[in-house]
């Protein structure tokens, strides 16, 4: 297990996580999302490689509609 900070919330996660399972675990719809990781935008293409490890700080930004 690590621990990772999720919009400033700790929350551990399965060892050799990477941000789709992540967002899987936390149950996160992935539609209109951006995940920077350790203030790094990771791009959606990307986001089955990258792999979270202890401690990082991750910030998912929900896009909002509006006018």
């Amino acid at each position: 297990m690590i621990t990772v900070k999720i919009n400033d919330s700790n929350k551990t996660l399965k060892t050799e996580c990477n941000l789709i399972r992540m967002i899987e675990e936390l149950n996160i719809q992935s539609n209109g999302i951006a995940i920077a990781v350790n203030n790094s935008i990771v791009k959606k293409s990307d986001w089955s490689n990258h792999k979270l490890s202890e401690n990082d700080n991750v910030l998912i930004i929900k896009s909002t509609q509006g006018g």
